[in-house]
C-alpha cells in the first residue's frame, strides 16, 4: 500500500466511507525534513549566506504509531 493508492481510493467515486477506512497504512512515506545533526549549518554565516535549501532534505519517514484519542491525519499541502 502506498500514499498513491490511498489517494486513489479517496478520489473514487465509488470508495465507500467503509472501503477508506478499511485501508491498510503504508509502513513509510516520503517527507521533507531537516536533520538534528544539521542544528548548527548556519552557525556562524552572514544572513545573507544562510540558504535554507541546503537544510531540507526527501527522506522516507515511517508512519508514526497512534497514541491514546489521536487521529492520523495525511497532510495533503503544506507551507514548504
Amino acid at each position: 500500500m502506498t500514499v498513491k493508492d490511498i489517494l486513489d481510493a479517496i478520489q473514487s467515486p465509488d470508495s465507500t466511507p467503509a472501503d477508506i477506512a478499511a485501508l491498510p497504512l503504508p509502513e513509510s512515506y516520503r517527507a521533507i525534513t531537516v536533520h538534528k545533526d544539521e542544528t548548527e549549518m548556519f552557525a556562524g554565516l552572514e544572513t545573507r549566506d544562510k540558504d535554507p535549501r541546503k537544510s531540507i532534505h526527501l527522506d522516507d519517514v515511517p508512519v508514526p504509531e497512534l497514541g491514546p484519542g489521536e487521529a492520523l491525519v495525511a497532510v495533503m499541502a503544506s507551507s514548504v
